[in-house]
């Protein structure tokens, strides 16, 4: 949903347009049939290792039922900037494009920790959601300067906020869920000792990611 919405604001077309509104629909349908299920399960007797299982994935499909919202309100965004015959310029594509590569590598570190349990992959998140950040705020700031500037208008500003804004915050469903992984693995007083120190940014692992993730993903 996310690809698709993103490729709709390089280029909008209606079909993909729907596509993306069938898929959002899709994802609340699978909240809904899915969260009844695991509170079914929930009142089962489970082993440990089934109730972790139960508990992460109960917690995980908020987010991403969010995140195809958030795929929707992009679509959204590319249909007004259609419709209304908007215009960026080139560095604000430039710096949407950065911003989109950024958010779909951080979906695929999502999907594969999530689907294979890959913790790795899980402990590389949470410094690519921190980038990611740190971009939607200097891409705000680059977008002041610009009004400033002259070189943008308040419509296109508008959009370009939504748009950096929703972007943002699908990386942080992204972290949550990514989280959820780890804390389901993390069975040690160690491995939740590692946990309150990435949140707090002070792991030399957390650091070196999120360095060769802000010159991956670099303005």
């Amino acid at each position: 949903a996310v690809a698709k919405a993103a490729e709709l604001v390089r280029s909008y077309d209606d079909d993909t347009a729907g596509q993306v509104y069938d898929l959002e629909t899709a994802g609340d349908q699978f909240e809904d049939e899915l969260g009844d299920y695991l509170s079914k399960l929930s009142g089962k007797e489970l082993t440990d290792q089934q109730g972790r299982y139960a508990a992460v994935y109960l917690h995980s499909l908020s987010d991403f039922e969010r995140i195809t919202d958030h795929a929707r309100n992009i679509a959204e965004n590319a249909a007004e900037i259609h419709d209304k015959k908007l215009t960026f310029s080139e560095a604000a594509r430039k710096e949407l494009q950065v911003m989109e590569q950024a958010v779909l590598e951080i979906i695929r570190l999502t999907l594969d920790a999530f689907l294979n349990e890959n913790v790795p992959e899980a402990r590389n998140v949470e410094p690519l959601e921190e980038v990611i950040d740190d971009l939607s705020d200097e891409m705000k700031m680059r977008h002041v300067d610009r009004l400033q500037q002259g070189e943008c208008t308040i419509a296109n500003g508008f959009v370009f906020n939504d748009l950096v804004t929703n972007y943002e915050r699908i990386s942080d469903h992204c972290s949550n869920i990514a989280l959820a992984i780890i804390e389901m693995h993390a069975s040690s007083l160690a491995g939740h000792e590692y946990i309150g120190n990435m949140k707090s940014k002070h792991q030399p692992d957390f650091e070196r990611k999120y360095e060769e993730y802000r010159k991956q993903f670099s303005l």
